[in-house]
């Protein structure tokens, strides 16, 4: 019986230690993906003002391709801004399960220890009492 309720405890310390582990990594995935945004929109920026330069002057024909290929550029790199911000997410929902599922087994854990505890007393009080 002591056996099972050492299991047991050690059962819930190590799911405790995986939620810890999950947090932490939740944290540097929320951190990523908000340094990812910060990119999206300095690229947008970038973009923004790099169309916004009308004027009455001639422009030539190198700046004008020069022009397209930086914002071609700059859009290929904010696609990829996208999709890698949208994998952080997944990533941050498949974490958050992982959190609720360990705290569930924690839980659990915690529980059946206290339960084994009971029967142990119950146990000891029955042989004390005979």
């Amino acid at each position: 019986m002591l056996k099972k309720i050492e299991r047991f405890k050690r059962l819930a310390t190590l799911r405790k230690r995986d939620i810890s582990k999950e947090i932490a990594n939740s944290n540097l995935i929320e951190n990523e993906i908000i340094k990812n945004q910060n990119l999206i929109t300095q690229i947008d920026t970038i973009m923004d003002n790099g169309r916004a330069e009308k004027s009455d002057k001639i422009i030539s024909s190198g700046y004008f391709k020069n022009n397209a290929q930086l914002l071609n550029t700059l859009q290929n790199q904010k696609n990829i801004a996208d999709n890698r911000n949208k994998h952080l997410l997944n990533e941050k929902k498949n974490i958050q399960q992982k959190i609720i599922i360990n705290n569930l087994k924690k839980n659990k854990a915690e529980d059946k220890t206290s339960e084994y505890k009971k029967k142990y007393r119950n146990e000891l009080e029955k042989r004390n009492s005979l």
